[in-house]
Protein backbone atom coordinates (compact mmCIF):
# COMPACT_ATOMS: atom_id res chain seq x y z
CA UNK A 1 0.00 0.00 0.00
CA UNK A 2 1.16 3.68 -1.20
CA UNK A 3 1.76 6.32 1.88
CA UNK A 4 -0.61 8.45 0.48
CA UNK A 5 -3.10 5.54 0.32
CA UNK A 6 -2.08 4.95 3.68
CA UNK A 7 -3.21 8.18 4.70
CA UNK A 8 -6.41 8.48 2.77
CA UNK A 9 -7.94 5.18 4.75
CA UNK A 10 -6.81 6.74 7.84
CA UNK A 11 -8.42 10.47 7.55
CA UNK A 12 -11.52 7.60 6.69
CA UNK A 13 -11.17 6.04 9.20
CA UNK A 14 -10.95 9.41 11.43
CA UNK A 15 -13.68 10.98 9.83
CA UNK A 16 -16.10 8.10 10.18
CA UNK A 17 -15.22 8.14 14.29
CA UNK A 18 -14.43 11.85 14.63
CA UNK A 19 -16.89 14.15 11.69
CA UNK A 20 -19.17 11.47 10.22
CA UNK A 21 -19.47 14.09 7.16
CA UNK A 22 -22.77 12.29 5.60
CA UNK A 23 -24.64 12.40 9.27
CA UNK A 24 -23.63 16.17 9.82
CA UNK A 25 -24.37 17.43 6.26
CA UNK A 26 -28.06 15.88 6.43
CA UNK A 27 -28.25 17.52 10.05
CA UNK A 28 -26.87 20.98 8.30
CA UNK A 29 -29.44 20.54 6.01
CA UNK A 30 -32.44 21.52 7.39
CA UNK A 31 -31.23 24.59 9.24
CA UNK A 32 -29.93 25.96 5.62
CA UNK A 33 -33.07 25.38 4.13
CA UNK A 34 -34.89 27.53 7.23
CA UNK A 35 -32.27 30.15 7.53
CA UNK A 36 -32.74 30.78 3.57
CA UNK A 37 -36.39 31.22 4.11
CA UNK A 38 -36.09 33.28 6.73
CA UNK A 39 -34.18 35.85 5.25
CA UNK A 40 -35.64 35.70 1.41
CA UNK A 41 -39.37 35.03 2.83
CA UNK A 42 -39.43 32.41 0.63
CA UNK A 43 -39.24 28.85 -0.18
CA UNK A 44 -37.66 29.16 -3.16
CA UNK A 45 -34.05 28.93 -2.40
CA UNK A 46 -31.21 29.05 -4.65
CA UNK A 47 -29.15 25.97 -5.02
CA UNK A 48 -25.90 27.64 -5.39
CA UNK A 49 -26.90 28.95 -1.54
CA UNK A 50 -27.30 25.88 -0.30
CA UNK A 51 -24.24 24.34 -1.91
CA UNK A 52 -22.36 27.17 -0.47
CA UNK A 53 -23.95 27.19 3.10
CA UNK A 54 -23.45 23.65 3.24
CA UNK A 55 -19.47 23.54 1.92
CA UNK A 56 -18.77 26.42 4.45
CA UNK A 57 -20.66 25.02 7.09
CA UNK A 58 -18.74 21.50 7.23
CA UNK A 59 -15.24 22.75 6.33
CA UNK A 60 -15.48 25.49 8.93
CA UNK A 61 -17.27 22.51 11.45
CA UNK A 62 -13.94 20.34 10.43
CA UNK A 63 -11.64 22.99 11.00
CA UNK A 64 -12.98 23.43 14.65
CA UNK A 65 -12.67 19.57 15.35
CA UNK A 66 -9.09 19.70 13.75
CA UNK A 67 -8.41 22.56 16.39
CA UNK A 68 -10.19 20.46 19.13
CA UNK A 69 -7.57 17.87 18.64
CA UNK A 70 -4.48 19.76 18.91
CA UNK A 71 -5.80 21.86 21.53
CA UNK A 72 -7.06 18.99 23.65
CA UNK A 73 -4.08 15.89 22.44
CA UNK A 74 -2.78 15.74 26.22
CA UNK A 75 -6.36 15.50 27.67
CA UNK A 76 -7.47 12.83 25.14
CA UNK A 77 -3.96 10.89 26.12
CA UNK A 78 -4.91 10.64 29.14
CA UNK A 79 -8.35 10.39 29.65
CA UNK A 80 -9.78 9.29 25.99
CA UNK A 81 -7.03 7.04 24.71
CA UNK A 82 -9.26 5.03 22.61
CA UNK A 83 -9.63 8.22 20.23
CA UNK A 84 -8.24 8.18 16.64
CA UNK A 85 -5.34 10.47 17.45
CA UNK A 86 -4.34 9.05 20.84
CA UNK A 87 -4.84 5.42 19.17
CA UNK A 88 -2.46 6.33 16.33
CA UNK A 89 -4.71 5.85 13.99
CA UNK A 90 -3.96 9.89 12.41
CA UNK A 91 -1.27 11.60 13.32
CA UNK A 92 -1.20 15.98 14.01
CA UNK A 93 0.88 16.15 11.11
CA UNK A 94 -1.91 15.12 8.65
CA UNK A 95 -4.40 16.56 9.76
CA UNK A 96 -2.27 19.74 10.41
CA UNK A 97 -2.08 19.34 6.50
CA UNK A 98 -6.22 18.45 6.30
CA UNK A 99 -6.58 21.83 8.15
CA UNK A 100 -4.89 23.85 6.17
CA UNK A 101 -6.81 22.23 3.06
CA UNK A 102 -10.23 23.24 4.81
CA UNK A 103 -9.25 26.48 5.84
CA UNK A 104 -8.52 27.37 1.88
CA UNK A 105 -12.16 25.73 1.15
CA UNK A 106 -13.61 28.41 3.76
CA UNK A 107 -12.08 31.50 2.65
CA UNK A 108 -12.01 30.37 -1.28
CA UNK A 109 -16.15 29.90 -0.88
CA UNK A 110 -16.59 32.60 1.11
CA UNK A 111 -14.68 35.33 -1.61
CA UNK A 112 -16.50 33.64 -4.23
CA UNK A 113 -19.79 34.47 -2.10
CA UNK A 114 -19.29 38.23 -1.87
CA UNK A 115 -17.30 40.90 0.50
CA UNK A 116 -20.04 40.28 3.50
CA UNK A 117 -19.80 36.83 4.02
CA UNK A 118 -15.77 36.81 3.07
CA UNK A 119 -15.64 39.32 6.17
CA UNK A 120 -17.53 37.19 8.35
CA UNK A 121 -15.59 34.26 7.40
CA UNK A 122 -12.57 36.45 8.43
CA UNK A 123 -13.85 36.77 11.81
CA UNK A 124 -14.51 33.62 12.55
CA UNK A 125 -11.06 32.16 11.85
CA UNK A 126 -10.23 34.62 13.77
CA UNK A 127 -12.09 33.79 16.83
CA UNK A 128 -11.12 30.11 15.83
CA UNK A 129 -7.58 31.31 16.16
CA UNK A 130 -8.18 32.73 19.73
CA UNK A 131 -10.34 29.58 20.66
CA UNK A 132 -7.38 26.92 19.63
CA UNK A 133 -5.16 29.19 21.88
CA UNK A 134 -7.52 29.28 24.99
CA UNK A 135 -7.94 32.87 24.42
CA UNK A 136 -4.72 33.25 26.17
CA UNK A 137 -6.01 32.29 29.37
CA UNK A 138 -4.68 28.53 29.30
CA UNK A 139 -5.43 26.55 32.33
CA UNK A 140 -7.67 28.85 34.41
CA UNK A 141 -10.39 28.25 30.96
CA UNK A 142 -10.00 25.10 31.20
CA UNK A 143 -10.80 25.10 34.92
CA UNK A 144 -14.19 26.93 34.34
CA UNK A 145 -16.18 24.10 32.36
CA UNK A 146 -19.04 26.06 31.67
CA UNK A 147 -17.36 28.92 30.76
CA UNK A 148 -14.97 27.39 28.82
CA UNK A 149 -17.76 25.33 26.56
CA UNK A 150 -19.44 28.39 25.86
CA UNK A 151 -17.01 30.90 24.54
CA UNK A 152 -16.07 27.17 21.86
CA UNK A 153 -19.83 27.51 21.20
CA UNK A 154 -19.82 31.33 20.00
CA UNK A 155 -17.55 29.22 16.73
CA UNK A 156 -21.31 28.04 15.79
CA UNK A 157 -23.43 30.61 16.64
CA UNK A 158 -20.83 33.01 14.34
CA UNK A 159 -21.49 30.05 11.46
CA UNK A 160 -25.35 30.56 11.76
CA UNK A 161 -25.00 34.60 10.88
CA UNK A 162 -22.28 33.64 7.97
CA UNK A 163 -25.16 31.43 6.60
CA UNK A 164 -27.76 34.72 6.71
CA UNK A 165 -25.06 36.29 4.76
CA UNK A 166 -24.76 33.68 2.18
CA UNK A 167 -28.56 34.11 1.69
CA UNK A 168 -28.37 37.90 1.25
CA UNK A 169 -25.27 39.50 1.95
CA UNK A 170 -27.55 42.97 2.79
CA UNK A 171 -29.88 40.83 4.62
CA UNK A 172 -30.09 42.58 8.59
CA UNK A 173 -31.72 41.79 11.58
CA UNK A 174 -35.31 42.35 11.02
CA UNK A 175 -37.97 40.43 14.39
CA UNK A 176 -37.65 37.45 12.60
CA UNK A 177 -34.64 36.47 11.87
CA UNK A 178 -33.21 37.48 15.24
CA UNK A 179 -36.44 34.89 16.60
CA UNK A 180 -35.07 32.51 14.06
CA UNK A 181 -31.45 33.05 15.32
CA UNK A 182 -32.59 32.28 18.99
CA UNK A 183 -34.57 29.17 17.66
CA UNK A 184 -31.15 27.93 15.86
CA UNK A 185 -29.07 29.30 18.71
CA UNK A 186 -31.38 26.88 21.29
CA UNK A 187 -31.09 23.77 18.93
CA UNK A 188 -27.29 24.11 18.98
CA UNK A 189 -26.81 24.88 22.48
CA UNK A 190 -29.24 21.72 23.07
CA UNK A 191 -27.50 19.70 20.51
CA UNK A 192 -24.08 20.78 22.20
CA UNK A 193 -25.09 19.40 25.78
CA UNK A 194 -26.81 16.23 24.57
CA UNK A 195 -23.23 15.42 23.17
CA UNK A 196 -21.39 15.67 26.93
CA UNK A 197 -24.65 14.25 28.66
CA UNK A 198 -23.18 10.45 29.38
CA UNK A 199 -25.15 7.42 30.80
CA UNK A 200 -24.15 6.71 34.71
CA UNK A 201 -21.14 5.42 34.59
CA UNK A 202 -19.72 6.51 31.26
CA UNK A 203 -18.66 9.73 32.41
CA UNK A 204 -14.94 8.71 32.30
CA UNK A 205 -12.29 10.34 33.89
CA UNK A 206 -11.77 13.65 31.87
CA UNK A 207 -14.27 15.86 33.95
CA UNK A 208 -15.49 17.06 30.51
CA UNK A 209 -19.28 15.70 30.73
CA UNK A 210 -22.18 18.14 31.83
CA UNK A 211 -23.58 14.57 33.88
CA UNK A 212 -19.87 15.00 36.10
CA UNK A 213 -20.76 18.29 36.92
CA UNK A 214 -24.72 18.47 37.27
CA UNK A 215 -25.24 14.62 38.06
CA UNK A 216 -27.43 12.52 35.42
CA UNK A 217 -30.93 13.88 36.74
CA UNK A 218 -30.45 17.51 36.72
CA UNK A 219 -28.81 17.44 33.33
CA UNK A 220 -31.74 16.06 31.91
CA UNK A 221 -34.01 18.14 33.74
CA UNK A 222 -32.08 21.02 32.40
CA UNK A 223 -32.51 19.39 28.50
CA UNK A 224 -36.34 19.33 29.48
CA UNK A 225 -37.04 22.81 29.65
CA UNK A 226 -34.07 23.80 27.08
CA UNK A 227 -36.10 21.50 24.86
CA UNK A 228 -39.73 23.48 25.79
CA UNK A 229 -37.86 26.52 24.80
CA UNK A 230 -36.61 25.04 21.38
CA UNK A 231 -40.25 24.62 21.11
CA UNK A 232 -41.57 27.73 21.75
CA UNK A 233 -39.59 29.12 20.06
CA UNK A 234 -40.58 27.52 16.50
CA UNK A 235 -43.81 28.91 17.53
CA UNK A 236 -42.78 32.18 18.01
CA UNK A 237 -40.69 32.03 14.61
CA UNK A 238 -44.04 30.86 12.37
CA UNK A 239 -45.81 33.39 15.06
CA UNK A 240 -43.84 36.45 13.81
CA UNK A 241 -43.38 34.97 9.83
CA UNK A 242 -47.18 35.15 10.05
CA UNK A 243 -47.69 31.75 9.05
CA UNK A 244 -50.72 29.35 10.28
CA UNK A 245 -49.85 27.80 13.12
CA UNK A 246 -52.87 25.70 13.66
CA UNK A 247 -51.68 24.08 10.49
CA UNK A 248 -48.55 22.53 12.12
CA UNK A 249 -50.04 22.18 15.62
CA UNK A 250 -50.39 18.15 15.21
CA UNK A 251 -46.96 17.95 13.88
CA UNK A 252 -45.77 20.03 16.50
CA UNK A 253 -47.66 17.78 19.27
CA UNK A 254 -46.35 14.79 17.63
CA UNK A 255 -42.67 15.75 17.45
CA UNK A 256 -42.87 17.43 21.08
CA UNK A 257 -44.15 13.98 22.27
CA UNK A 258 -41.78 11.63 20.57
CA UNK A 259 -39.04 14.22 22.32
CA UNK A 260 -40.63 13.68 25.80
CA UNK A 261 -41.23 9.78 25.83
CA UNK A 262 -37.78 9.63 24.84
CA UNK A 263 -36.71 11.48 27.71
CA UNK A 264 -38.92 9.44 29.87
CA UNK A 265 -38.01 6.08 28.36
CA UNK A 266 -33.80 7.02 28.89
CA UNK A 267 -34.71 8.93 32.88
CA UNK A 268 -35.92 5.35 33.34
CA UNK A 269 -33.80 3.07 31.74
CA UNK A 270 -30.32 5.33 31.51
CA UNK A 271 -28.78 2.81 29.16
CA UNK A 272 -26.21 3.70 26.31
CA UNK A 273 -29.05 2.91 23.43
CA UNK A 274 -31.67 5.13 25.35
CA UNK A 275 -29.48 7.54 25.36
CA UNK A 276 -28.69 7.41 21.76
CA UNK A 277 -32.42 8.00 21.38
CA UNK A 278 -32.46 11.01 23.72
CA UNK A 279 -30.09 12.52 21.11
CA UNK A 280 -32.36 11.10 17.81
CA UNK A 281 -35.57 11.94 19.29
CA UNK A 282 -34.77 15.87 19.60
CA UNK A 283 -32.46 15.76 16.07
CA UNK A 284 -35.15 14.68 14.55
CA UNK A 285 -37.68 17.56 16.12
CA UNK A 286 -35.35 20.29 15.33
CA UNK A 287 -34.73 18.99 11.70
CA UNK A 288 -38.59 18.93 11.47
CA UNK A 289 -38.59 22.28 13.14
CA UNK A 290 -36.79 23.78 10.28
CA UNK A 291 -38.44 21.75 7.31
CA UNK A 292 -41.80 23.35 8.59
CA UNK A 293 -40.20 26.82 8.73
CA UNK A 294 -38.84 26.33 5.16
CA UNK A 295 -42.11 24.89 4.06
CA UNK A 296 -44.20 28.29 5.92
CA UNK A 297 -42.54 31.03 4.43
Amino acid sequence: MTPLRATAQNLYRYQKERFPIFILGLSFLPAILSSGAVVTRTGSIHFTFVILALVISLTYLLHVRIIDEFRDYDHDVRHHNDRPVPRGIVTLGELRIVNWVVIALVIGSAAYAGSQTFAMATVMLLYSFLARNEFFLGMWLRKHFFVYNAVNLVQMLLLQVLVYTLADETFHFTSLILVHFLFTASGTIIFEFLRKVKTPGQDGTGQDTYTWFLGHNTALRIYAVCAILNILLFIKVLSVGQSAISYWAPVTLLLAAGTYISLLIHGFRKEERTNQLLQVSFMAMYGSFNILIFLSM
